[in-house]
């Protein structure tokens, strides 16, 4: 497997320092020059590229032309091994990239008043939306996440592109069924007699969600007119329900009783999940309530996602949490975690109450397949596990739908109805429930 690495010559040099692209491939090392310089104080070591400042205006070009290189770099490494059937020596490989990177000269890749490619507006796409430049539909700034999920869709892409020449005039119905083939398969090979997976199956959620992206990032390219192919508008970005799970009120009371003195690191989280249960906040909510927005018997938060203001009652369990961490915090309630750290450790808490040690069948779609797999519930619980065991608690204690979405934010009784753990055996309990209480009787 090779590895494409650029470092700075001298990481703490006052001035320009040059930067080199470090291949290592089959044993083999080559440290080769770009030809380019930069002064350290405007390098990123964590993307390998220059960063998108000011006080450096080339940055844009600067990073396009390693990205460049590195790109030439893994081709003419791939083909060499290809022509040769071997691997070459880091001379031979140093002496073909010289001669390809000659041939392509960076001068033509400068050009102010050619189009950029598909690859180079997706780049700047991102950009905007990190530097604030483009904003959301209801005008605000990409969060970190939707950033993130750019980036790894571009990365997908610049990797789908080695097999795949990727122009706005090629993105159509052919890109769309090799595109969704590539995402569906599973590549690995064996190293020292072990499989090494180098790209997943994707699931088909995780599908839907790249489609939609490539989607909408393509409605801009043609806007600002770049593109004049609208294949891209039939594209089906497919969403199936994951699976998931909720607690009913007996488990939930279980893991709050749990005694976990010895454990305080464990007994805070606990007590903070208890808190997302019983108020159906998201857990970048539940875990950013401040002082403000305690008011006597209700919470009132303005969702960090979709920004609309919420009331929520405060439930006796949440009261007894916050009377439990009154003076200790100033919101009286446990300082906040990471989501990773708070999921790994709700599995510690989970799996000492025994009745989420029962077996559940698992179905999900991967790599276009269904697959089913037997879990522990304790297993499969998540902070956000929290949230929809409020809203299908609550909803099955007769609560109407319609006042119960207006605190967990769904807009449509589909989406609710879809979101909300109820078999329909529970659903033909609830109606009879309701005519028994109303005196009808069921014929």
């Amino acid at each position: 497997m090779a590895n494409f690495n650029y470092y700075l010559r001298e990481k703490s040099k006052d001035g320009d320092t040059p930067v080199l692209l470090f291949i290592s491939y089959h044993g083999h090392r080559l440290k080769y020059s770009t030809g380019k310089s930069i002064h350290p104080k405007f390098w990123n070591e964590d993307s390998q590229l220059a960063r998108l400042v000011k006080e450096f205006p080339n940055a844009k070009k600067f990073n396009d032309r390693l990205k460049f290189i590195k790109g030439e770099a893994e081709k003419t490494l791939m083909g060499m091994e290809a022509d040769l059937n071997r691997i070459p020596s880091t001379i031979e490989l140093k002496t073909k990239l010289d001669e390809v990177l000659k041939e392509i000269p960076e001068a033509e890749k400068e050009d102010p008043d050619r189009m950029p490619t598909f690859m180079e507006l997706f780049d700047r796409y991102i950009q905007e939306a990190k530097e604030g430049t483009r904003l959301t539909a209801s005008g605000k700034r990409f969060d970190k996440r939707s950033i993130q999920k750019y980036n790894t869709v571009y990365d997908t892409l610049e990797k789908f592109g080695k097999s795949y020449h990727l122009t706005f005039d090629t993105i159509d119905k052919n890109f769309y069924t090799k595109f969704v083939t590539y995402l569906n398969k599973e590549i690995s090979k064996t190293v020292n007699g072990k499989k090494v997976i180098i790209k997943p199956s994707y699931t088909v959620n995780t599908i839907g969600k790249y489609i939609q992206v490539i989607k909408t990032f393509l409605a801009y390219a043609t806007e600002n007119g770049y593109n004049r192919n609208m294949a891209f508008q039939k594209f089906k970005a497919h969403n199936t329900p994951g699976f998931s799970i909720y607690l009913n009120e007996d488990e939930i009371n279980q893991i709050m009783e749990l005694d976990l003195r010895s454990t305080p690191h464990l007994e805070r989280v606990r007590d903070l999940f208890i808190v997302g249960c019983w108020t159906g906040l998201r857990f970048s909510d539940f875990t950013a309530i401040r002082p403000e927005n305690i008011k006597d018997e209700y919470l009132e938060i303005k969702t960090f996602k979709t920004g609309e203001k919420v009331i929520i009652p405060i439930h006796s369990m949440v009261r007894k949490i916050m009377a439990k961490y009154d003076g200790v915090y100033p919101n009286s309630l446990p300082p906040a975690i990471s989501n990773q750290k708070m999921n790994a450790y709700l599995k510690d808490i989970a799996k000492q109450v025994d009745c989420l040690k029962t077996p559940v069948e698992v179905e999900r779609i991967k790599g276009g397949l269904k697959a089913i797999t037997r879990q522990e519930k304790w297993e499969l619980v998540t902070t956000h596990t929290a949230r929809r065991s409020f809203a299908t608690n609550v909803y099955k204690s007769g609560f109407p739908a319609i006042s119960l979405m207006k605190i967990t934010g769904h807009r449509t009784e589909k989406a609710f109805l879809l979101y909300i753990k109820v078999t329909p055996e529970e659903n033909a309990k609830q109606l009879l429930d309701h005519w028994r209480k109303t005196a009808l009787k069921v014929g």
